[in-house]
C-alpha cells in the first residue's frame, strides 16, 4: 500500500514588521526623530535661560547687599578718626574723679562727652564690653597679662583703651590686660630660674 503523500504546506505571509516601511512611514519616523531632537534642544535652551536668569538675580541681590553695606558703613572712616578726640575727653575726666570740686569746666567736659557718646550711638557705634568679659581676639587686643584672682583666667582684667563696634563691625578693638592665674606665673618664673641659682639652693 502506498503511503499518502503529505499535502503541501501553505506559504506563510511575511509579518508586518518584516515588511519594508512605506515612504509615508519613513517620513513619520524621520519627523518624530527630528521632533525629539528639537524638544531636546529647546529643553537645553530653557535650562540655559533659567540659569542665566538665576545668575542675574543673584548678581542683582549681591549688588543690592554691597550698596546697602556701603551706605551702612559710609561713615566708618570719619567715626574712626573721631575716636582719639573721645579718648582725650575720657582722659580729662579721669583726672577729675578724685577732685571733690564740681567746677563749670568739669561739668562742661562731662556734657561734651555725653553728647559725643549720644551722637555715636545715633550712628550705630557702641562700646565693646570690657572688664570681666572672656577674652575675644576678634574684639580685644591683649597688651599684657595681669596676675590676679579677681577675674577668671583669660578674662579681661583691665581695659586700657575702650573699643567700639560700628553696627556689627569692629571699629576699634579694645586694648586690654588679660587675667592670669598668679600661681601659674610663679610656676613659670620658677621654670625660668637660671642654673646658677638652682645650684646655690642645692648647696
Amino acid at each position: 500500500m502506498e503511503e499518502p503523500t503529505s499535502a503541501p504546506r501553505p506559504e506563510t505571509a511575511p509579518s508586518p514588521d518584516a515588511a519594508e516601511p512605506t515612504p509615508l512611514e519613513q517620513e513619520v519616523r524621520s519627523l518624530k526623530a527630528e521632533l525629539e531632537q528639537k524638544n531636546s534642544e529647546i529643553k537645553t535652551a530653557q535650562d540655559k535661560q533659567l540659569r542665566a536668569f538665576a545668575e542675574m538675580d543673584n548678581y542683582k541681590k549681591r549688588m543690592a547687599r554691597d550698596q546697602l553695606e556701603q551706605v551702612r558703613y559710609a561713615n566708618e572712616k570719619l567715626l574712626k578718626e573721631f575716636l582719639p578726640v573721645l579718648d582725650n575727653l575720657e582722659r580729662a575726666l579721669s583726672h577729675t574723679k578724685d577732685s571733690p570740686e564740681r567746677t563749670p569746666w568739669v561739668e562742661g567736659v562731662e556734657l561734651t562727652y555725653r553728647q559725643c557718646m549720644d551722637m555715636l550711638k545715633k550712628f550705630g557705634v557702641t562700646t565693646i564690653p570690657g572688664v570681666g568679659e572672656p577674652f575675644d581676639p576678634s574684639r580685644h587686643q591683649a597688651v599684657t597679662y595681669l596676675d590676679t584672682s579677681a577675674h577668671p583666667e583669660n578674662h579681661v582684667a583691665e581695659e586700657l583703651q575702650k573699643g567700639y563696634l560700628y553696627h556689627e563691625r569692629v571699629l576699634r578693638p579694645s586694648m586690654v590686660a588679660v587675667a592670669r592665674n598668679p600661681g601659674r606665673s610663679e610656676v613659670e618664673n620658677a621654670s625660668e630660674k637660671p642654673d646658677s641659682e638652682e645650684n646655690k639652693e642645692s648647696d
